[in-house]
């Protein structure tokens, strides 16, 4: 017995998207087809009447997973229970009052197969409350994960596994007892000096230096025995005489009675190091001369990422970007942010493996305009064409970026007017042809020499009210002209808090009349640019919101600033009629577009703040649905 999918059609519930079958052999193939789908599957689906606490529906798939056939589960309610691993009933406990809440449950745990084997399995179970809140029925499905746990459980053995092989094998261990003399190495330390493990121990600490190196290590001892922990670079002599450096991470050994009784030390061989700083430090001068004298910044970092080397310039672009003076040793990520230094990493990642990285950025200076560079990290690779470290290369573009930026400017402002040009021409022809043409037909009629005097006086009010009606297209198209064209008004730092005061005043009566809440947010509490713009903008977006507001609901305005890296986010949101916008979303900003009937307006409003929003170097984006409000979200350069 397999699963038996039970299908209802509710008259008048489905969306008019929905295709409904012809016939009813369409809809008992597409069942069956629906059926035999879950059937085929290894998943166990179950559905479960939670006020009989039957099992009313469970897939073939259970007999495969569990061993039991599906009529076993109709007629057994306690049968999936009882087959749970005892060891993990516990888990669903509790699992009953989630359900009643109307939270979905997802459990893992073993179950005992009827041939008596253990599998491990996943449940996930959704709930189904009736309209009083009340659990009726689960949904829900269940499936094999024994594989995937058994993987798991191997994956962090091996896991440990190769942990302790690695942290075993990276760096030499070396201990010695109070007289200097050595008591353990492991293979990794007697292979740095070219010994075996045997010749080594007996040895004093100084019998594998020459009599500088010695003179160092006895002062170091001396600071051990006084229970000093230190990290040096010290200098070895091999078995065959060759010298090899080595980074030591040295610790005192203490007894429990607080006696020195000797010292550990981890071991890295670093001699390809050393002879790479070496290299380095050999070629600097003639770096030097190439590094300040040319338009570009350099920095010249190790394989760690420590400053190296840096030229004039870059320093003077550390502290102009980032307040802080350029210091050969630091590390890298100590001049940028850590979300920075996140994308920085993956870009060397790339650039150690032979791509060279470039892209460009903008800063704002201390007089506010805007600095562009072009950045590009290189790779510096030895004579083994192993990566020794990287070059950061900063070169400013502003006067390219600029003239490019300015043409894309040009461009953009060209297109628009030629749409302003259009869109006039447009408003010219449709919106002041009839108030003309009324003009015309009216004064021929006044010439006729039948009219009377009230015939008379009635074609001059229609010539006056089509003279009116051609003033107030003519004040319009002003109003655009305006808006468009920057006004003489000086940009300032307006803060958001003082601006939406100023519109609550303003509007003072309608927000007492109409119970108006104001929600502010300001992230960000201000902005540099010009406010009677911004206020028109916010003023306008309020006003519509207040007339287009539903029906015994209180209005709510939010109104929230944020960050976005080099621009301020601005997001005003009502919870007025809302707009369709599958329908209108091409007009919302149109002149003279106008969605809602019921209230009086001419459709000058949305048109008037994207102009303002634009001219201002913004852009604004809808979001609405009908009967949900509306969301504007504008953007704006720092």
């Amino acid at each position: 017995m397999g699963l038996n999918i039970n299908v209802k059609i509710k008259p008048n519930s489905m969306s008019e998207h929905v295709q409904i079958p012809n016939n009813i052999n369409e809809l008992v193939a597409s069942h069956q087809e629906l059926t035999l789908f879950f059937n085929a599957m290894d998943e166990v689906f179950f559905s479960v009447d939670m006020i009989n606490f039957k099992v009313i529906q469970i897939s073939s798939g259970c007999e495969k997973l569990y061993g039991h056939k599906a009529s076993e589960f109709l007629k057994n309610n306690r049968l999936w229970f009882e087959l749970i691993h005892p060891d993990d009933k516990h888990l669903l406990d509790g699992e009953e009052e989630v359900l009643q809440r109307g939270e979905k449950v997802s459990k893992q745990y073993r179950i005992i197969r009827k041939d008596k084997s253990v599998r491990w399995v996943e449940n996930k179970v959704l709930p189904c409350l009736d309209e009083t809140g009340r659990l009726i029925r689960v949904d829900g499905i269940t499936r094999d994960i024994t594989e995937s746990k058994e993987a798991e459980e191997k994956h962090m053995q091996s896991d440990a596994w190769y942990r302790q092989i690695v942290e075993s094998a990276q760096e030499g261990i070396w201990t010695i007892d109070e007289n200097e003399k050595t008591n353990f190495v492991n293979k990794k330390m007697a292979d740095i000096l070219g010994y075996s493990a045997d010749e080594m121990m007996g040895k004093e600490l100084y019998d594998f230096m020459d009599e500088e190196g010695k003179a160092y290590a006895i002062a170091c001892m001396e600071r051990r025995r006084r229970g000093s922990k230190e990290n040096l670079d010290i200098r070895y002599k091999t078995k065959a005489g060759e010298d090899v450096w080595a980074n030591i991470s040295a610790n005192p050994i203490i007894d429990e009675t607080g006696k020195y009784k000797g010292a550990l030390a981890m071991v890295t061989d670093i001699t390809q190091r050393k002879l790479d700083e070496e290299a380095i430090k050999k070629s600097e001068a003639n770096l030097r001369t190439i590094f300040d004298n040319t338009d570009s910044s350099y920095i010249l970092f190790d394989a760690d990422m420590k400053i190296l080397s840096f030229n004039a310039l870059a320093d003077r672009y550390s502290i102009q970007q980032n307040g802080k003076q350029l210091e050969v040793g630091t590390h890298a990520r100590d001049y940028f942010t850590a979300e920075r230094w996140s994308l920085i990493k993956e870009m060397l990642d790339r650039v150690a493996k032979g791509e060279t990285v470039s892209y460009e950025v903008s800063y704002q200076r201390g007089d506010r305009t805007t600095q562009w560079n072009n950045v590009r990290w290189l790779a510096v690779k030895d004579k083994n064409n192993q990566n020794w470290g990287f070059i950061l290369a900063n070169k400013d573009i502003t006067e390219t970026k600029t003239a490019a930026l300015e043409r894309e400017r040009i461009t953009a402002d060209l297109i628009q007017h030629i749409k302003d040009l259009e869109q006039f021409t447009y408003i010219i022809s449709h919106n002041l042809r009839a108030p003309v043409a009324n003009i015309i037909g009216l004064s021929e009629m006044l010439m006729e020499e039948d009219l009377d005097q009230a015939e008379k006086q009635e074609v001059v009010e229609r010539i006056s009210l089509s003279i009116k009606n051609m003033d107030t297209v003519i004040q319009d198209l002003n109003q655009i002209l305006q808006a468009r064209e920057l006004t003489n008004e000086k940009k300032e730092k307006i803060y958001f808090l003082d601006l939406v005061n100023a519109i609550k005043t303003s509007i003072n009566n309608t927000v007492v009349g109409k119970k108006i809440q104001f929600n502010c947010q300001f992230d960000v509490d201000s902005i540099f640019s010009i406010r009677s713009y911004l206020y028109s903008i916010l003023y306008n977006l309020s006003s519509n919101s207040i007339k287009y507001c539903k029906a015994g609901v209180s209005p709510v305005i939010t109104i929230e600033s944020h960050q976005l890296k080099n621009k301020i986010e601005l997001r005003f949101k009502d919870n007025g009629k809302g707009i369709d916008l599958l329908k209108n979303a091409s007009e919302l900003f149109g002149l003279y577009k106008r969605f809602d009937t019921t209230t009086e307006g001419k459709g000058m409003g949305l048109f008037m703040v994207k102009t303002q929003v634009e001219a201002i170097g913004g852009t604004i984006k809808v979001k609405s649905k009908l009967g949900e409000g509306t969301e504007f979200v504008m953007l704006f350069a720092v």
